[in-house]
């Protein structure tokens, strides 16, 4: 009744479904994280070459010391939100309104907690356990 055969392999679905999954990438911008990290680790690699790691990730996070594929990284962004806000996007606008209204996390006041005291004793067993039962064939 029933097949064990797996359907037949669709390489047209395969190559679709990559194709979705780039669109929405690049849809939503990730090809600019994807060169801002290369090139954060590029100039990771270059900084730590000529000084200590410590001074390598503060030139390479602080601003001051972009690369050539960080400025172009930094223009590309900028192209594409002005493309954005000039269709009427508002989701720029509606992003920095939820960064820049945030509120402050209050922990809740700590409670004194109480446990019975463990008084308990450990029982001491001074007999021999029971021996096992005997296996058959050997009585």
């Amino acid at each position: 009744m029933f097949s064990t055969a797996s359907a037949p392999p669709r390489p047209w679905l395969r190559h679709a479904q990559r194709g979705l999954v780039l669109g929405l990438c690049l849809a939503l911008g990730l090809q600019w994280a994807l060169l801002q990290g290369i090139a954060w680790t590029q100039m990771f690699i270059d900084f730590a070459s000529e000084g200590s790691v410590i001074e390598a990730v503060e030139k390479t996070f602080d601003g001051q010391h972009a690369c050539k594929l960080c400025k172009k990284v930094q223009e590309g962004t900028q192209d594409s939100s002005q493309k954005n806000s000039s269709r009427g996007d508002d989701s720029g606008k509606t992003l920095n309104a939820v960064l820049v209204n945030h509120g402050a996390l209050v922990p809740p006041a700590a409670e004194r907690m109480f446990f019975a005291p463990l008084d308990e004793a450990l029982v001491h067993r001074n007999g021999t356990p029971e021996p096992p039962p005997p296996r058959r064939g050997l009585v």
